[in-house]
């Protein structure tokens, strides 16, 4: 969904087939966005290195980015990817479970699927993001962007953004058991009070 919005940041908008499927998206912004002389940072490292740049962060309910690296580790993939098996996660374990040993691993263990957000996007206790937007108000976040970002940008694909799309209707259930948010919530706590609380909401 934000394809078209990163291409026009790169500067590779006009690069981009003709032909608007989405694999030829895909295939256009693996090509154009994502080479080797590009440099991934995390805010924290951006913020040291370029203390005056200005950084963005979309954040998402942790409930759902559990719920989706549940779907991806333990569901959907053929084998467990070495990390979670040395920290001995199991493809049979239930939603209740897997959440149980997140919450036991520390943000300076965790795996990037699992790390709290606020301990990603905080450099000696301050926030790094000079904007943060919420994930699941897609269309107010990305014109709030757009907006901020003094951004012109010829008109979007109509798209809504859908967890369903992500994660499976199973297992969005078995993570609204009163246990696991509980757990969740409690280990999230931080990303919770940062992002989700009343204080926290956009205006």
């Amino acid at each position: 969904m934000l394809r078209p919005v990163l291409h026009r940041l790169a500067g590779t908008e006009a690069l981009l087939p003709k032909r608007n499927t989405a694999s030829d998206q895909m295939a256009g912004t693996e090509r154009l966005l994502f080479h080797g002389d590009v440099e991934l940072l995390t805010a924290r490292e951006l913020k040291k290195r370029h203390p005056d740049m200005k950084v963005v962060a979309w954040v998402q309910d942790p409930l759902h980015r559990l719920a989706y690296c549940y779907d991806k580790i333990i569901v959907k993939s053929e084998e467990l990817p070495a990390y979670y098996d040395e920290r001995h996660f199991s493809k049979a374990m239930s939603p209740r479970e897997f959440v149980g040993l997140v919450a036991a691993i520390s943000d300076l263990e965790a795996d990037n699927l699992f790390r709290s957000q606020s301990a990603s996007l905080t450099y000696k206790g301050m926030l790094t993001a000079n904007l943060v937007l919420q994930l699941e108000d897609f269309e107010r976040s990305l014109s709030k962007f757009l907006t901020e970002a003094g951004i012109s940008i010829r008109p979007l694909p109509a798209s809504t953004y859908r967890l369903t799309s992500f994660v499976t209707h199973s297992t969005l259930r078995a993570f609204n058991d009163t246990v696991l948010v509980q757990t969740l919530r409690q280990r999230y706590r931080a990303d919770y009070e940062m992002f989700y609380s009343q204080e926290a909401l956009p205006a």
